[in-house]
């Protein structure tokens, strides 16, 4: 069976008579720039409340999910992957590359949109994301300047933010998060 591949092609409908733009799938979206949804989202995060920006990484992965249809749980994760990449370059965040340390998932994020310093409107985006594709919760922790993130279980995000703020680089983090080295 071949793998399915992701066609952007007819991705969104636009009804210039009825005056909104479509998905596939048949999810309303808005089209804004980032010079608009920037200050929106920084308002988010000096509030500390990114739960929107994590519901539209939900709604991306539930794209996904769309594009990939049943075989999403069977699908090599290259595919899954490419799929991943395209819903996030549709939509306008970023070029997105996963990567496996170890046990550890790292994603990095080329071309993102400069929303925040510290970029966790990108690291809400991608836990909302990864938990819709994966069906458990997932938070995805900047651990550095460039757009990059450590997928980990939330009760330990926390801790891994604190890691990654004290100038722990994302080898020793991985390290850390290595079973019987967390401290």
């Amino acid at each position: 069976m071949a793998e399915p591949n992701f066609d952007p092609g007819g991705f969104f409908t636009f009804d210039l008579s009825g005056g909104h733009v479509t998905t596939r799938a048949g999810r309303r979206v808005l089209v804004l720039s980032d010079t608009v949804l920037g200050p929106l989202v920084a308002s988010a995060v000096a509030n500390g409340d990114l739960t929107v920006v994590r519901r539209l990484g939900r709604h991306m992965g539930e794209e996904v999910r769309q594009t990939l249809g049943a075989a999403v749980d069977d699908a090599p994760t290259d595919v899954v992957v490419a799929h991943l990449t395209a819903i996030l370059g549709l939509f306008g965040w970023g070029k997105f590359q996963l990567e496996r340390w170890g046990d550890a998932l790292v994603v990095r994020v080329a071309e993102a949109p400069g929303i925040d310093a510290d970029q966790l409107a990108l690291a809400a985006l991608l836990g909302g994301l990864f938990s819709s594709i994966t069906g458990r919760d997932v938070a995805a922790v900047p651990v550095s300047e460039e757009p990059e993130f450590v997928l980990v279980a939330p009760p330990i995000a926390e801790t891994v933010w604190g890691w990654a703020r004290s100038g722990d680089d994302l080898a020793t983090i991985v390290a850390r998060l290595a079973p019987g080295e967390a401290s």
